[in-house]
């Protein structure tokens, strides 16, 4: 999908989508450092903070949160590697997916939160920006697509001009980012129907 993304969203065009970024006034943006503060102080993630955690970022969401396996150590392996900045194969995304709600959408937030450096937010506003299709469950549940859409965040931030509308965001936004989510924050605020 990535061809997909860069036909669709070219260097130009993402910049100057990024250029008319403007801050709405959203809780998202209070408490998205403290959920990023919350990951960030743990040593090693415990089943206790992955339930604790899924649940507040299902804050974010427009649908109640459901365990829908019990493969909790299995999980725990894979988002602890996930801290340390290793990418979960695609059998690993399918197990997390599995467990959480198996919606893809809560399972990125969650990995973005345990480490924002390595891992975007994926959404149905991200999604129908990439591609111009509506995000069906089947689109945006898609595991590959996922994969396909961190090297993109990566070749975007790549970019010479990303520094600057990086600093211009934060400036805006009142606090540091990383480049992932700086990349994701353009996409989503672009991406409404």
């Amino acid at each position: 999908m990535i061809d997909t993304f860069k036909q669709n969203i070219t260097v130009d065009k993402f910049f100057y989508d990024g250029s008319k970024f403007e801050i709405q006034r959203q809780s998202d943006y209070i408490s998205y450092p403290e959920f990023l503060k919350y990951f960030s102080d743990l040593k090693i993630i415990t089943r206790h903070n992955l339930i604790i955690g899924i649940n507040f970022i299902y804050g974010w969401m427009p649908t109640i949160f459901d365990f829908r396996s019990d493969k909790f150590d299995e999980a725990l392996n894979i988002l602890n590697e996930a801290k340390k900045g290793n990418k979960p194969t695609i059998d690993g995304l399918f197990l997390l997916k599995g467990l959480l709600n198996n919606s893809l959408v809560g399972t990125t937030k969650l990995l973005h939160f345990i480490n924002p450096d390595n891992f975007a937010i994926w959404d149905s506003r991200v999604y129908r920006y990439l591609t111009g299709k509506e995000p069906h469950d089947n689109r945006i549940g898609n595991c590959n697509a996922y994969l396909d859409y961190l090297d993109f965040c990566e070749y975007l931030t790549k970019q010479k001009e990303f520094k600057s509308l990086q600093e211009r965001m934060e400036k805006q936004i009142g606090y540091s980012m990383t480049p992932f989510r700086i990349a994701e924050l353009v996409m989503y605020s672009n991406g409404a129907k």
